[in-house]
């Protein structure tokens, strides 16, 4: 299994994951989250990374324009988005041939046709989804979990679109959900991306709690 954690605000729980082996390592530039830092600041974290290619700009772009101007600021080429089409997302990508781009998708406690087509529609574009925990129509950090039945639900109806998409869990996983169900999940999820589920307050890291988590990836 591939951990991702998220919500990185300074220099010292920057290190702790680097550290502990974080496969992605997550920067939240969204208004709305106690965890945004600002792209210049982003910047000048993701500069004394050991590498770089590990770093993810979150953004929740207002249309391409905000989009490419917040990855530009970023110098960061992985990119999660929380908005925008899969035609904008399309051409963004052609774009820009560098960019590897995961789209974050809702997922309440069931998923009803129209949610269905939305995962196949972003699934034609995109090179990852995250599925997160979805509260009135916005996602990320809600610390809520999306129910195992239809995350692997959400998966199956992804990979049956297109079996070369890769896949995200998120929403409230910590390191009782990862040990408890890390290793079925991990059949069909690339990556658990951890928020809350290793902080003592929103954007403060705990490091006992990343080092337990990546000794669980281990096992």
């Amino acid at each position: 299994m591939k951990i991702k954690i998220c919500g990185i605000r300074n220099k010292m729980d920057l290190e702790t994951c680097e550290k502990a082996g974080a496969d992605l390592i997550g920067f939240i530039n969204i208004e709305r989250s106690k965890r945004r830092v600002e792209t210049d600041q982003i910047k000048e974290l993701t500069s004394t990374m050991m590498d770089k290619n590990k770093a993810v700009l979150v953004i929740e772009p207002a249309n391409m324009v905000d989009a490419n101007e917040r990855i530009k600021k970023s110098g960061l080429n992985n990119i999660q988005l929380h908005s925008l089409s899969p035609d904008e997302i399309g051409e963004i990508k052609n774009n820009n041939s560098r960019l590897t781009v995961t789209r974050a998708i809702g997922i309440s406690e069931m998923i009803d046709p129209a949610k269905k087509q939305e995962i196949e529609d972003f699934a034609d574009v995109c090179d990852y989804l995250l599925f997160d925990y979805e509260i009135h129509g916005k996602t990320g950090g809600t610390g809520k979990q999306i129910p195992t039945d239809t995350a692997i639900e959400a998966a199956l109806i992804a990979k049956s679109h297109n079996e070369n998409i890769e896949l995200f869990l998120a929403g409230g996983m910590n390191i009782e959900r990862i040990k408890n169900e890390g290793n079925p999940l991990a059949k069909i999820f690339t990556f658990f991306d951890v928020n809350s589920g290793v902080e003592d307050e929103p954007g403060v890291k705990n490091s006992d709690k990343i080092q337990k988590l990546m000794k669980i990836k281990t096992l």
